[in-house]
């Protein structure tokens, strides 16, 4: 299947933000749905603390924000946006996006898998919903691995959804073990593998930088 470069306007907060500081460069590590709204890792080397908690705050479609590293040469933080309109339609079209994804003065730039009919299907979503966007094909993807299991995946999107790495935990080990109906050992290994596959796709990224 073909890989293709997407570049767009489609998530207004992320635009708002990166719109404001036009010189910096963030990057959106990973993006999850949370009900009608939409939560993104994303992390920047450009901004201070106060500055992207001062900006944050006062951008409308930026429901929820929380740093979750913010050290003097970088700062990863998670942000909860109102879900973009073409969001939904890339989802049932079985467009898969490759995190990361970059950002900078407003762009959303990043690679998609999809067959040119879900490409077709999906501009005319972003027509339809007036996104600026452009997509360039560039080649066909060989096959890869993805970076979890898709057991790994669906419990870290579970313990994601109940609240177990947020701060403070909203979601203890036990309870989550109950919610997946499995032990709590299990998921502490499932956890534990997808965690530090994670973690290394994280610092692989940092030392290609």
């Amino acid at each position: 299947m073909p890989r293709a470069t997407l570049k767009t306007k489609s998530n207004n907060g992320l635009v708002a933000l990166s719109e404001a500081y036009p010189d910096a460069v963030f990057e959106v590590l990973g993006a999850w749905p949370d009900g009608d709204e939409l939560r993104l890792l994303v992390k920047t080397d450009a901004l201070s603390v106060d500055s992207l908690i001062e900006t944050v705050g006062v951008i409308s479609t930026v429901t929820g924000f929380e740093i979750r590293h913010g050290g003097s040469d970088r700062v990863l933080f998670e942000v909860t946006t109102t879900t973009p309109e073409p969001h939904g339609a890339m989802a049932d079209s079985g467009i898969v996006p490759s995190f990361p994804l970059h950002l900078e003065d407003g762009w959303l730039v990043g690679d998609l898998v999809a067959s040119q009919d879900q490409l077709s299907a999906f501009r005319n979503e972003l027509d339809s919903a007036g996104i600026e966007y452009l997509i360039t094909q560039v080649s066909a993807m060989p096959a890869e691995s993805p970076l979890l299991t898709d057991r790994q995946r669906e419990v870290v999107n579970v313990a994601l959804e109940h609240g177990y790495y947020d701060s403070p935990r909203d979601c203890t080990l036990t309870m989550l073990a109950e919610h997946l109906e499995v032990n709590k050992s299990a998921v502490s290994r499932v956890l534990h593998r997808a965690e530090g596959k994670i973690i290394n796709a994280y610092g692989s990224a940092d030392d290609d930088s």
